[in-house]
Order: C-alpha cells, then sequence, then structure tokens
C-alpha cells in the first residue's frame, strides 16, 4: 500500500482491544486506550515509512492540517501514523508549552507504544537470557523490525522531555529522568551495534543509523545538562552525558538524506539557540547551527520553526531588529497552527523589552495572557510589569505607544489581585514562576515598590545573556539601573523593603557590567550582594543569584579555582528560595565548563 493510497477515514468494523505485557514494555504507565483489528487493517512497513516521509514534509511546509487528516484517522490501528500523530502533537506543545497539548501529546506517544510492541520482535525465553547475559544480536532482526525498535524508543524519548516541560520542580526532574534511565539502555545498545557494523564492513538501513544517532545524540545533551543532585537521587553516580559525543551524533544525523535529519537538526538548533541562553551555558556554535539550519532551508524556506530559529540565532548575534522581522515572518508562514504563534509573541515581548519599548512589549504579554493557557498569572504579572517600568524617570514620554492602551493606577492594582487567581497545578505541584509572580503580586498590594520588576523578569529568563550581544542597548539598561538606586536612596527611610529592593537592582546592575566587560564593578556589586544577604526579608533568590554570578565572573576571568569554589557555595549554602531550579540549573553549567577546561 503506498502513501497515497493510505485510506483518510478509520474502518467502520469493530475493534479488538490491544493487550500490553507490562513485563515486555517497563515504560508503560497505564495500560493504552487504543483498538486494533488486524483483520481489516494490514499496513506494511513500507507503505508506512512512505507514509511518514510524506507527511514530515508536508509539516515542513507548513501544511500541519494535512498531514493530521493522512494520520489521525488511522493513528489508533498503524503503529507507524501513531507516531507520525504523536510526533506532531509533541511539535506543538513545545511551541506552545500549554498543559493540556502536553498531556496530549503524551498520551498519545504512550499509545504508540502499545501498538509499536505489536510489531518488535518476539524474545523467547532462552533469547531473552541471552540477550541480558551477551546483549541482542542485531543481524537476528529484519529491517522492520530495527525500525520498531528505534521508533519505539523514540516514543519514549519524547514523552521523558514533555516531562520535564510540564514544570520546573524537582519531581518532574526526577520523573523525567527515570524515563531517560530506562530509555538510555537502549539506545547503548543499538550505538553498540552501529560501531560493531563498522568493524564487521555491514551495511545498516541509514534510517536506523540516523535514528541511533537522535538518541545518543539527544540523551547524551540531556544527561550532561542535568544539575548533579538530580543525577544522584536518580542514582546516575559517576556517569554524566557526553556532550560532545551528542552534538557530534546529533550533527552526523542532521547531515544524513533520511526522516530523522530534521529532528537532529531542530535538536541541535534548540541545545544552542535556546537551552543554551536558558541554561547560562554560554554557547559558541552559533555559526555552526546556523550552517546546519541554511540546509535545512534549502529544502523548506519557509517552514515556521526554520524562520523561529533564524530569529534566535538573530538575537545570540546581538540583532534585535532583524530577530523581530524573523519572528514576523515565522507567524506569517502559516495560519493553521494558531497557537504556534504564541511562541513568536514570547521573542517579540523580550525584544521589545530589550530595545525599551515597554509599551509594545506589554501588548504582547496581554496577547499571551488572553490566548496561551500556558500561565496566565506570568503573563498578567509580565503586562504589569513591563507597565510599570514606563513610569520610570529615565522613560522618555516620547517613546510612549499610543496605540497601545495602558493601565491606571486602579486597573493596575486589579491587575495585581487578579494575578493569584490564575495560579495552576501541573500534576498536583504548582509553576515553580507561578509562585515568584504571585509573591511579587502580593507585595506590591502590600505597598512595595516593585523596582525594575521588567528587568528582573529579563533575569529570571537570563535574557541579559542576550542582552549582552547588543552593548549600545545594554548601556541603555545600566542608566535605568543607575536613576533607580538613586530613587531607592530618596526613599530609604520609608522603604521597610530597602534592602531587598537595593540587592534586586544592585544584582542587575553587576549583570549588565559583566555583560559590559566592566568586570571589576560587577565583582563589586555581587559581594556587596552577598554580604548584606543577612538582612534580606522577602528576596532572598539575590543572595544565591549574586554568588553565582560571582562564580560565573571568576570563569569569565579565567580564575578556575575561585569560580568552582564561588559556585560550589551558591550551590551548597542556600536553600528553599524562588528560582532555585533554574539558578542550579546555571550552577551546574557553569561548573562543566569549568570542568571541560581543566581537562
Amino acid at each position: 500500500m503506498s502513501a497515497e493510497n493510505t485510506p483518510t477515514t478509520p474502518p467502520s468494523d469493530p475493534k479488538v482491544e490491544l493487550e500490553a505485557d507490562n513485563e515486555e514494555d517497563e515504560f508503560e504507565d497505564a495500560p493504552s486506550t487504543f483498538q486494533r483489528n488486524d483483520a481489516v487493517t494490514e499496513i506494511t512497513h513500507e507503505a508506512g515509512m512512505e507514509t511518514i516521509t510524506k507527511v514530515l514534509n508536508m509539516m515542513l511546509n507548513n501544511q500541519y492540517f494535512e498531514a493530521e487528516a493522512i494520520l489521525k484517522p488511522w493513528a489508533d490501528v498503524s503503529p507507524y501514523h501513531c507516531v507520525g500523530y504523536g510526533t506532531i502533537v509533541f511539535c506543538q506543545a513545545m511551541m506552545s508549552f500549554e498543559p493540556e497539548t502536553i498531556e496530549l501529546a503524551s498520551s498519545i506517544l504512550q499509545d504508540a507504544v502499545a501498538l509499536l510492541n505489536t510489531i518488535r520482535k518476539k524474545q523467547g525465553v532462552m533469547e531473552s537470557l541471552s540477550g541480558m547475559v551477551f546483549g541482542q544480536k542485531m543481524d537476528s532482526y529484519t529491517t522492520a523490525e530495527l525500525h520498531a525498535e528505534i521508533f519505539y524508543a523514540e516514543c519514549n524519548m519524547l514523552q521523558s522531555l514533555l516531562t520535564f516541560f510540564q514544570d520546573e520542580s524537582l519531581m518532574s526532574f526526577i520523573k523525567g529522568g527515570l524515563k531517560i534511565r530506562q530509555c538510555y539502555s537502549m539506545y547503548k545498545n543499538f550505538y553498540s551495534w552501529v560501531e560493531s557494523s563498522k568493524l564487521e564492513g555491514v551495511v545498516l538501513d541509514p534510517e536506523f543509523i540516523a535514528g541511533v544517532q537522535l538518541g545518543i545524540g539527544c540523551f547524551n545533551l540531556i544527561i550532561s545538562l542535568l544539575p548533579q543532585r538530580i543525577l544522584k537521587l536518580l542514582e546516575f553516580v559517576g556517569f554524566s552525558g557526553n556532550q560532545l559525543l551528542g552534538l557530534q551524533e546529533l550533527t552526523n544525523g542532521a547531515r544524513s538524506q533520511t526522516i530523522h535529519s530534521s529532528m537532529c537538526t531542530s535538536f541541535i538548533l534548540f541545545y544552542h539557540t535556546v537551552a543554551s541562553v536558558m541554561l547560562g551555558l554560554a554557547s559558541t556554535e552559533v555559526d555552526h547551527a546556523d550552517g546546519l539550519l541554511q540546509l535545512q532551508m534549502e529544502r523548506h524556506p519557509n517552514c515556521l520553526l526554520y524562520l523561529y530559529f533564524k530569529g534566535r540565532i538573530a538575537l545570540l548575534r546581538g540583532n534585535v531588529d532583524e530577530a523581530i522581522t524573523w519572528f514576523n515572518k515565522a507567524m506569517a508562514a502559516q495560519d493553521q497552527w494558531k497557537k504556534v504563534h504564541h511562541l513568536c509573541y514570547w521573542e517579540l515581548k523580550w525584544c521589545y523589552v530589550f530595545k525599551g519599548q515597554y509599551a509594545k512589549a506589554s501588548h504582547y504579554a496581554d496577547i499571551l495572557y488572553r490566548e496561551s493557557r500556558w500561565s496566565k498569572s506570568t503573563f498578567l504579572y509580565q503586562k504589569a510589569a513591563f507597565q510599570l517600568m514606563l513610569r520610570h524617570k529615565s522613560y522618555l514620554p516620547e517613546q510612549v505607544d499610543t496605540s497601545i492602551t495602558m493601565a491606571t493606577d486602579s486597573q493596575w492594582e486589579e491587575i495585581m489581585r487578579e494575578i493569584p487567581t490564575h495560579k495552576q497545578r501541573i500534576a498536583g505541584k504548582s509553576i515553580p514562576v507561578e509562585k515568584f509572580v504571585i509573591a511579587k503580586a502580593e507585595r506590591s498590594l502590600e505597598g512595595a515598590r516593585l523596582p525594575l520588576c521588567g528587568l528582573e523578569m529579563v533575569y529570571a529568563w537570563n535574557g541579559f545573556q542576550l542582552l549582552s550581544k547588543n552593548k549600545q542597548l545594554l548601556e541603555s539598561v545600566l542608566r535605568i539601573v543607575w536613576d533607580e538606586l538613586m530613587t531607592l536612596e530618596e526613599l530609604k527611610d520609608s522603604n521597610k523593603h530597602y534592602i531587598d529592593d537595593w540587592s534586586i537592582v544592585t544584582l542587575i546592575q553587576g549583570v549588565c557590567f559583566k555583560g559590559l566587560e566592566r568586570f571589576d564593578e560587577a565583582q563589586q556589586c555581587f559581594e556587596a550582594v552577598i554580604n548584606r544577604s543577612g538582612e534580606l526579608q522577602v528576596d532572598h533568590y539575590t543572595a544565591p543569584a549574586a554568588q553565582m554570578e560571582l562564580g560565573l565572573l571568576h570563569l569569565e576571568k579565567g580564575d578556575l579555582l575561585k569560580a568552582e569554589k564561588t559556585l560550589e557555595t551558591a550551590k551548597t549554602a542556600y536553600k528553599g528560595y524562588h528560582l532555585e531550579s533554574r539558578i542550579h540549573f546555571r550552577i551546574h553549567a557553569g561548573l562543566c565548563r569549568i570542568s571541560h577546561q581543566k581537562t
């Protein structure tokens, strides 16, 4: 059956319930709800692969509805269609970050796992025992069975990634890490097959090889990013992901002419343009990422995802106006997945903050608040925080965008009262960043000033790493910081939270100095915050953040011993503060950089 002849409506005959073998499938958390009628549907391996190739090209050409129309009706009977459909919803989840979409993607991928079990190679008792002792033998698998193994592992890998993005709590990282640990052993076995085939001169299927490269690459990168406290909880004692191996394998997969090529490229781009910034990895491989992106864009020049990554690369080079152009092009490229526009609204919001155009930034935060379901508390607080920045005395009246309606004092207070009402719980857990913004909103209602709260949001998302690429814009921010420090001194006697406010502004000042390579002044700021940490009343995160920034500053100056000691202090001396997970990831990234420089 060719892909073109694949039915677009499901068979009408009664379904036969799938029976999942729990002993064989260690990844199953719950029985699948999908059913299958083998008498009605028999999709060959060749037809299934042809369909996946076809819908992948549709997706890369922004034809999401058409791709979904081919896959969804057959997703409950064909493992190939279910894998494809799960991948589509996974992409939606990663680009929208909405809890409902994340849960749906996880459910579909779980069903794909169950369906794949029906076509995976069945192991007898003796084969299973032999495999446990000597490892499974590649030559006993057909091409279709090899692909089934790869798809099975991929579905579980994507599920583990979804777990990480559900929220930032420690339990989510542990749950995702456990899935990683279970799944990684499969990829290691596959990798040994590929390496053995090279020595023995055996020619393996290119799709299988690229699938292995995708898995080995992703898992090595993911594990290398996990802070040590999570690795210990997962009993990865003495084990860490090989970052260089991960990137090399993904690069090899990206250059292959296979269905895995685009996914390998996307993971590399995400790592270099998004994760590297969020986690403070100081990636220097922007040109490499851009080169791989150009290869993909030659075939799919209007792909929404690729246009988005062009915008991120422009930001990493300090070209904020160019980034705005790319993000707008990405939105104009398709109108089928409207919610995916939210990803671009998110980026445009930060671009306008970097440019000091807080009215426009507030406008995009308001769109996200009204349309996105990820975290209305966060979006609403950002809307208010950016509008509050407009009241700063450094903000000139002619800079205000009169086309955007700004909140009055009473409306602003109502916004702050509304923020806690949108608090979400995912899998019974609160979103850490929501706790942070709700605490800020409640303090505002008590009369607190919330100094530079818009720039504090930039710091929370490590946006100063991007802002530091444009020295002119960073100088403008520093002027606002100086003015705020003067205002704080003027109001010192009447401000019961003076030390907390001063610590936030001084921390931001130090980060600006560091971005401008004024290292001595940056060090003075960080040390000043650390020295007054005992006087903090509410914003306790500023002390470990300053300690972390000081350690990263020593790293920039090349003093590895001081850097390591300071980062270790930041990791162990403080507990139970806001933004703790984010700061620990950045500490871990800094310690990894030190380790790499020592070897």
